[in-house]
């Protein structure tokens, strides 16, 4: 699955993001780089499809589907050059496959703005210069090899088209599979989180590079999550963005459920029957005979899986079938 890492700006709300969406204890600072190194954390995404069929399995586990989110050390104006953990930010932010840039939009005084003020957009321009530049050097550096090997043609002319066309807010995920050995992060999904309440067109993002845009105002998020007297009054909106963005990113969720455990599971779209399986558990990735499906929104009219058989809602299918989002699975072996 996806591998997601946050990036932003020192004190832009990055760890107070991973903690109320993974109720985990992260470091929380008021200071530049409280975070040194990258540490996963885990976001249960609980979905409205997830409860409703929980409700009528009523097993004795509910296990839901997650996302998992790198804490990444946030980079500062010079990352590119190595300044503040720059070239170790760049690397871990390399390794991941998605990438959700978190801005500030808050006002606090005890947490200091590393460049003095809070804006948005001269964040998220320091953040494209210093990823553009680092991706430079990079793009240089390999053009010059495979002109020296004289192999890999290809790659060569599609790193000399990608060196004459950058610049900021241009991305190439076109050519993310073909690239793949140089982890450009130009080539990678990008998604943009603005963090806090303070009033923002959020229009002004839509034309840039980003999939799509989100606000939040984690600081709030995290209170609600933490006090059981404030969720009584005020729903979270955790659940919704988890829920939001695991489709924009491109996952798709299906479930399965046996006697005892009722659970979702995330894929990437296009994944077939077999795919599944083998998340499921290898075993039935290596025995697999065929599978019977049916949507979810089938199965709560019937509310019950031999009944949906016998009405003929249920279908039969083999390994080249394509799972479909909201489809309950049960492997035959």
């Amino acid at each position: 699955m996806y591998k997601i890492g946050t990036c932003g700006l020192p004190n832009a709300g990055k760890s107070t993001f991973l903690k109320a969406v993974s109720k985990t204890d992260l470091e929380i600072g008021n200071y530049p780089f409280t975070t040194k190194k990258p540490k996963i954390v885990t976001a249960l995404v609980i979905s409205e499809n997830l409860l409703n069929l929980y409700n009528i399995t009523n097993t004795k586990e509910l296990i839901p589907a997650y996302l998992e989110f790198s804490d990444i050390p946030g980079l500062i104006k010079g990352s590119h050059r190595g300044l503040g953990l720059g070239n170790e930010f760049l690397s871990y932010l390399r390794a991941c496959s998605v990438i959700l840039e978190i801005v500030r939009n808050f006002e606090r005084i005890d947490v200091p703005h590393i460049e003095g003020n809070v804006d948005p957009e001269r964040d998220i321009l320091i953040i494209e210069e210093e990823i553009i530049q680092a991706d430079k050097k990079i793009i240089e550096e390999n053009i010059k090899k495979l002109e020296k090997s004289k192999k890999e043609k290809e790659k060569l002319e599609i790193l000399k088209f990608i060196y004459k066309n950058l610049e900021p807010f241009k991305r190439f995920e076109e050519y993310e599979n073909q690239l793949k050995e140089f982890n450009l992060l130009i080539t990678k999904k990008w998604f943009l989180l603005i963090n806090g309440n303070k009033k923002i067109d959020l229009e002004k993002f839509k034309n840039l590079c980003f999939h799509n845009i989100y606000q939040l105002d984690c600081l709030f998020e995290l209170e609600i999550e933490e006090d059981e007297e404030i969720r009584k009054e005020i729903s979270s909106s955790i659940q919704n963005f988890l829920n939001e963005f695991r489709k924009d990113v491109g996952l798709i969720e299906f479930f399965t459920f046996t006697k005892e455990i009722t659970q979702s599971w995330f894929i990437e779209k296009n994944s077939s029957i077999l795919d599944c399986a083998r998340k499921i558990h290898t075993d039935f990735y290596n025995k697999f005979k065929s599978a019977e499906i049916i949507n979810i929104d089938d199965f709560l009219k019937y509310k019950d899986w031999e009944e949906a058989k016998n009405k003929g809602a249920i279908k039969q299918v083999g390994k080249d079938y394509i799972v479909q989002e909201g489809d309950i699975i049960k492997i035959l072996i």
